[in-house]
């Protein structure tokens, strides 16, 4: 376990995410649109409607992936951007794009990705902005849907069930850490997976998610628990990933298909039952707890620290001095 700790803090996926926290102090990390206030560190800003939310999301896409495979970035582009918004219950509406390309070849191809993707998905792409440069190439895509009720990653509570959620069957991107499990879906299939998400959230079964982004799972998971001031008990062995693959490859894997969902327990059979009719895993893999502390635990009983946000912000989002408030508050309880 002492080895699994040292790869996963070494990973250069989190470290570029804890070097966002203190870029994260220029912009107001609360703000208020029409009365009501919106948090940064969910998968999309949800502003409030009368009949529910708006959501806002955007994805820059990896630079080497674009020049690697002009056409999967666009694809991929998409696909991202379209987590986000099923991860916090919501259904996707439109989608812009913003492209420098090098060349008009690659503009094409990465244009060709975002529009089958699109397609796929069933999210019209209704503009963006668009420029040929000779030596600059860079992608951002912008969606805005729409939910009835909220998935969120600030509303884990103490004792909650960690779920995860994913798609097992797929194969790894070379060179990438990209677990391709959605190109052999077609349409219909993809889109019946993802409004897995928004269903169980107006059925009040969950109010509680993110999406497995370029983190990962472990980071992703963290981020999760930073936003909602929690810490957990991760169970490591009970981890559900592909045949063949190191656990910690995939701890640190995109899986294109991933969500962590923090459940009320109750909830739980009838969440693992909803996603398993359709052959995907659910798994409880942890659980909640009212600290600051991350542990993992193993089969064997043994229990170590792999993260303390009250000594070590991740994001930022939680906020270390009430992290320390709370668990001092806990203390005194």
């Amino acid at each position: 376990m002492d080895e699994l700790i040292r790869v996963l803090r070494s990973s250069p996926r989190l470290d570029q995410k804890a070097r966002l926290k203190s870029l994260w102090q220029v912009l107001p990390q609360v703000s208020q649109v029409d009365g009501s206030d919106i948090t940064i560190g969910d998968d999309a800003a949800s502003i409030k409607t009368q009949d529910g939310y708006l959501l806002l999301a955007a994805e820059g896409t990896y630079p080497p992936l674009l020049k690697s495979n002009p056409y999967l970035a666009g694809r991929t582009s998409v696909l991202t951007n379209v987590n986000d918004i099923y991860a916090m219950g919501g259904r996707p509406m439109v989608i812009v794009d913003v492209l420098f390309a090098s060349d008009s070849k690659e503009a094409k191809e990465v244009l060709r990705g975002i529009r089958d993707n699109a397609l796929r998905y069933k999210v019209p792409v209704i503009g963006g902005h668009l420029t040929v440069e000779r030596d600059c190439s860079s992608l951002s895509v912008s969606i805005l849907g729409k939910a009835k009720r909220l998935l969120s990653s600030f509303d884990a509570r103490a004792d909650d069930d960690l779920v995860f959620v994913s798609n097992l069957n797929g194969r790894f991107y070379s060179g990438f850490n990209f677990w391709d499990s959605s190109s052999n879906l077609n349409s219909e299939e993809v889109l019946i997976h993802l409004e897995l998400l928004p269903q169980i959230a107006e059925d009040g079964l969950a109010d509680t998610g993110k999406d497995v982004s370029m983190a990962g799972l472990i980071g992703s998971t963290l981020m999760l628990l930073e936003c909602s001031r929690k810490g957990a008990e991760i169970y490591i062995d009970k981890i559900p990933k592909p045949s063949g693959v190191p656990l910690k490859d995939w701890l640190a894997t995109f899986p294109s298909f991933g969500f962590v969902l923090s459940l009320r327990p109750h909830n739980t059979p009838k969440v693992k039952e909803i996603f398993r009719k359709f052959d995907l895993v659910c798994e409880a893999i942890g659980k909640v707890t009212s600290d600051c502390r991350v542990f993992f635990i193993n089969d064997s009983g043994e229990k170590k620290l792999f993260w303390d946000f009250s000594e070590e912000p991740l994001i930022g989002f939680g906020g270390a001095d009430s992290y320390v408030q709370s668990r001092d508050a806990s203390n005194q309880g």
